[in-house]
């Protein structure tokens, strides 16, 4: 009887050491199993992560910065549209003309391509848009104050995309890309202390006064355009050999990058009016949160370290050199006459005046 109570003992114990081993084998797959669910799928697109790479690039900042938890979630749910029927874009860009100063909008199948090719980079389109919301008011009063069409801000995001210390291979530089005797010729000037094309304030006013000096010597705005991409010799050259002034009958006998400006131009002019239409989205965190017109010039009037100027005014140093992309080195000494000024949040001034 004894011996029976032993079995019936250790039979019960190894039962019990069974259900344990196997909840906790169950417990442990199931943690698995959720972790795993809890880790979206990606798809790999080619196009997005060659966006993201540049966007750092350009502007130096990690990608969660613009895409926190709920804009990816949101950004799931909504899908951007890059395609759209012929019948519905020939609408909204004849839509687009009618208000616009330049009536050059039309379509083809050219600028058909080129609108959808900007639409698959919706997401990066989405970081321009918050761009153009620093830089558009200051690009519009400018072009005002020259009597010009207003639309000519979007040659900018062509040329730069509205990045103001990019440079090209050919050494165009700035948000409005000057060639430097091109920029010494609208007093843009470059040492070893700054690079006034990259001045998006100095910069702008050169191009307004570019496109003024384009426009009396063509009196095409889509000439205009040509020439500001290829050059005016260029253009003055293909006209006088073909004896004609309509940008697509010349269209055949242009370098290969002033073929697909017009097209670009139109395809910007297109998103950037109906991007809201193709489900495209500004980040939910802009870069720099406050406008263009609420910063204001302050001049240097001693040695500075840029690094420790942006410390005492407790501005990001990064953010100082959005506002002061001219700057090429960190020290920065006035003499011999020469005037330094730095662009600041008009909230900062209050601390400077107690210095």
């Amino acid at each position: 009887m004894k011996k029976i109570r032993n079995i019936i003992f250790f039979m019960l114990i190894l039962k019990s050491l069974i259900i344990q081993s196997v909840s906790k084998s169950l417990i442990e797959q199931k943690s698995k199993i959720n972790y795993n669910k809890s880790i979206p799928i990606q798809k790999f697109d080619i196009n997005h992560i060659y966006i993201d790479n540049l966007w750092k690039k350009i502007f130096g900042i990690k990608k969660k910065y613009f895409f926190g938890k709920k804009n990816y979630l949101q950004n799931k749910k909504t899908l951007i549209i890059t395609n759209i029927d012929a019948n519905e874009l020939k609408s909204r860009i004849n839509n687009l003309n009618q208000k616009s100063q330049i009536k050059i909008l039309k379509y083809n199948t050219i600028i058909h391509a080129s609108i959808e090719s900007y639409l698959r980079m919706g997401k990066y389109i989405g970081k321009i848009i918050s761009l153009s919301n620093f830089y558009f008011p200051m690009f519009e009063e400018k072009l005002e104050k020259y009597r010009i069409p207003k639309e000519l801000k979007y040659i900018a995001i062509i040329e730069s995309n509205l990045n103001p210390t990019i440079t090209s291979k050919s050494g165009a530089q700035g948000i409005w890309q000057f060639m430097p005797e091109t920029g010494k010729i609208y007093n843009l000037h470059i040492n070893n202390i700054y690079d006034e094309r990259n001045d998006p304030f100095k910069s702008t006013e050169a191009a307004c006064r570019y496109f003024k000096y384009l426009y009396k010597k063509i009196g095409n705005w889509e000439l205009v355009l040509a020439a500001y991409n290829a050059g005016p010799s260029t253009i003055d050259k293909i006209i006088r050999l073909h004896n004609k002034k309509d940008f697509w009958s010349l269209w055949n006998f242009f370098p290969k990058e002033t073929k697909n400006y017009i097209p670009k131009f139109i395809a910007i002019n297109y998103v950037m009016n109906y991007y809201k239409e193709h489900n495209i989205q500004q980040p939910l965190y802009s870069h720099f949160r406050i406008k263009f017109n609420d910063t204001v010039l302050v001049p240097i009037k001693e040695k500075i370290s840029l690094k420790s100027f942006s410390s005492e005014l407790n501005i990001s140093y990064k953010d100082l050199m959005f506002l002061n992309p001219q700057y090429l080195v960190d020290i920065i000494t006035p003499e011999n006459g020469d005037k330094y000024f730095l662009r600041l949040p008009k909230g900062k001034i209050s601390i400077l005046k107690e210095k």
